[in-house]
């Protein structure tokens, strides 16, 4: 008579089904936590998108109050240019220690929206420019070398400058002194952050 002895160990049926159970679990504990996770990114996204505009805005702001005031007039100058079916642009010029801290003669600092075209290699930003020994009046906005452009945000679609000239605001070219108060705003996409700084 032959006997047979069962060998330890499991049959392929019970690791399979051990896999799927585990399967069904992972899957359950899985599925809310990608959940939560794309929620997180979605809102830090938001959330990062507002913020730079918001950097970005101090830094404008910082150059203006940081006018060299000993400086001749005009300190501060705008130029606004229609571009047709586009809307408006603006350049801010601003008599600036800026250079100086580059071991450069002071100068001016020049901010300006590059959008996408065929004649730019620089991708649509909020760009900056640090000009040294130049008054805003010698600076031609729109001659800037590319090369020289500090890119302060990507994706910067529009810079809109306003300038308090009492009564009104004022989203007209501009060329004098520090006016009383300036707004500034950034957009990029549907998102629109502005600022508005009164000056001593």
């Amino acid at each position: 008579m032959i006997i047979f002895k069962r060998k330890s160990g499991f049959t392929l049926i019970e690791i399979l089904l051990v896999v799927a159970i585990v399967g069904v679990i992972a899957t359950a504990a899985i599925a809310p936590l990608a959940f939560t996770v794309i929620r997180i990114a979605e809102t830090e996204e938001q959330y990062n998108g507002e913020e730079a505009l918001r950097r970005g805005l101090s830094l404008i702001i910082k150059d203006i109050t940081e006018t060299m005031r000993t400086a001749q007039n005009p300190l501060l100058r705008t130029v606004k240019k229609g571009i047709l079916g586009m809307g408006d642009d603006y350049y801010l010029i601003v008599a600036s220690i800026a250079p100086a801290r580059q071991n450069s003669a002071a100068g001016c600092v020049v901010y300006r929206v590059v959008k996408k075209s065929v004649f730019s290699r620089l991708p649509e930003g909020l760009y900056r420019w640090i000009v040294p020994s130049k008054a805003p009046t010698e600076i031609d906005p729109e001659d800037m070398v590319e090369d020289d452009a500090q890119l302060v945000l990507t994706d910067v679609t529009n810079l809109k400058i306003e300038i308090f000239i009492p009564p009104d605001w004022s989203d007209e070219s501009y060329s004098g002194g520090l006016p009383i108060g300036i707004k500034v705003s950034l957009t990029r996409g549907e998102k629109t952050v502005e600022q508005v700084e009164w000056l001593p």
